[in-house]
């Protein structure tokens, strides 16, 4: 699955909009819409953009949102997987189908978030709703009157701009014979609609109203005069960014709108199967002291070590901030002498995971008889250039360090992440265990967080929690 104008080295590994395991329909007044659900928490409604619209171009902000919450994707009417109708195409009619598909969902009210025609949709659907909206993120939706713009498009030209998109959608759509008039409704719709300070001053929930400053099709200054006519917004202009500004610079757009959300700094991500990704392991949820636990146990078939066997963290970019998990470390029976229980953390994982830094633990070493190998309980590694041994012939005791540890008990590590620097602190010790002041891999590289096992190593994991500075 792809959306509109996707850059050749966006690869989107889950279907949103198409995933069979989650999607289902809710029927309204004249037709079945389309929703797909993802996560646990506080419900958030995404709401996309019209004609080139798909859920798909959220795909990076449902990554983000799912571990924390409750996010409820659909796809409009006459978009991907809904059905049209048979009545006239409005923005109040829109909104109704917002709320049939929340109420299938939830009782609860839901935090709204839209992109272009789903921002007006969101404006409607606070007014017409206000006892089911906490707050709204609105993208790319500025006042709106007749003769403000030209809602002209045909399919034709939509399919001549995005080919590979298109033959996409019309394997999707119900009636794909329809499309041309999916295209006539929204130009109809758009050509006649307002929105202005009537409807705007009637919204009482926070509204953030976000924008592009290159915005051709929703200018900046019509954008922010929308907001301006809501009584409690907040303003973020995306410099160097277009209409879609989410995707554009996505990490710009989540640095404004996190804050707005209420996220908290400190975040436990519970560790369930729909942000886990396994590479070169496997991995399984069980339940150790009635408390969910991954287990996780590299592939036998893998036998170098020191390489990506880990379970990776969906979702996250992390640089420089805080990476804390408790570990538990057990030997499998199959074990070769050599194996200690490693287990630790990797992070900075770029996207093919073919780059990245880890600081893993031995808990065997920790009580060991001898003193050279207590001295190698801790160990730091940057793949796929400077693994342990190359580290412990070119740098002895540098990489490596010794604390009390061991086998079959839980054990807390935090890693502080600063630049070039990081710090291991162990079973919340005020002093670090290890520091690293030259990371392989420099100062500004960025990517995901996996939980690493090595050969030998029946791995458990709880409580995750990730900081970003």
């Amino acid at each position: 699955m792809i959306r509109a104008f996707q850059p050749a080295h966006v690869v989107n590994k889950i279907p949103y909009g198409a995933n069979a395991e989650v999607g289902k329909y809710v029927q309204t007044k004249d037709a079945k819409i389309y929703y797909e659900v993802y996560g646990s928490g506080q419900p958030v409604l995404l709401l996309h953009g019209g004609l080139f619209g798909s859920i798909m171009e959220y795909a990076d902000l449902i990554d983000k949102l799912k571990p924390n919450y409750q996010v409820i994707a659909m796809s409009t009417r006459g978009h991907g997987k809904s059905e049209i109708g048979t009545e006239p195409l409005t923005l109040h009619q829109r909104a109704n189908d917002a709320l049939a598909v929340i109420n299938a969902v939830t009782k609860d009210s839901v935090i709204v978030i839209g992109f272009s025609d789903g921002g007006y949709s969101a404006y409607n659907f606070g007014v017409l709703y206000p006892e089911r909206v906490k707050k709204m993120i609105v993208i790319g939706a500025g006042e709106l009157r007749p003769g403000f713009r030209e809602f002209m498009f045909t399919a034709k030209q939509a399919i001549e701009m995005d080919k590979p998109f298109w033959e996409q959608q019309l394997k999707l759509m119900p009636e794909p014979n329809r499309l041309e008039y999916v295209f006539s409704q929204v130009s109809k719709c758009y050509s006649q609609a307002t929105v202005s300070k009537d409807l705007l001053s009637k919204i009482k929930c926070p509204v953030m109203v976000i924008a592009g400053d290159k915005d051709g099709g929703n200018p900046v200054e019509r954008v922010v005069s929308a907001a301006r006519y809501i009584s409690n917004h907040q303003i973020s202009i995306i410099p160097n960014t277009g209409h879609g500004c989410h995707n554009d610079n996505f990490a710009a757009f989540w640095e404004s709108t996190a804050p707005f959300l209420g996220l908290p700094k400190n975040s436990y991500l519970p560790l369930t199967s729909e942000i886990l990704e396994p590479f070169q392991v496997s991995y399984s949820i069980k339940r150790i002291e009635n408390q969910p636990v991954i287990q996780v146990i590299k592939d036998p078939l893998i036998k170098p070590i020191d390489e990506p066997t880990f379970v990776k963290i969906k979702g996250i970019n992390f640089k420089d901030g805080e990476i804390e998990v408790k570990v538990l470390s057990k030997l499998l029976p199959t074990a070769p002498d050599f194996a200690r229980g490693f287990i630790g953390i990797a992070f900075r994982i770029n996207e093919d995971n073919s780059k990245f830094e880890s600081i893993y633990i031995r808990p065997t070493n920790g009580r060991a008889n001898q003193q050279i190998r207590r001295n190698h309980a801790i160990q730091y590694f940057s793949y796929p250039d400077f693994k342990f041994d190359r580290l412990r012939k070119e740098s002895p005791e540098v990489y490596e360090s010794y604390a009390d540890m061991g086998l079959n008990e839980w054990i807390t590590m935090k890693i502080i992440v600063k630049g070039s620097e990081a710090k291991l602190y162990l079973n919340n010790n005020k002093e670090p265990s290890l520091i690293v002041t030259d990371l392989k891999h420099g100062s500004t590289t960025l990517g995901s967080i996996g939980l690493w096992v090595e050969i030998g190593t029946e791995g458990y994991f709880k409580d995750l929690k990730i900081t970003h500075h």
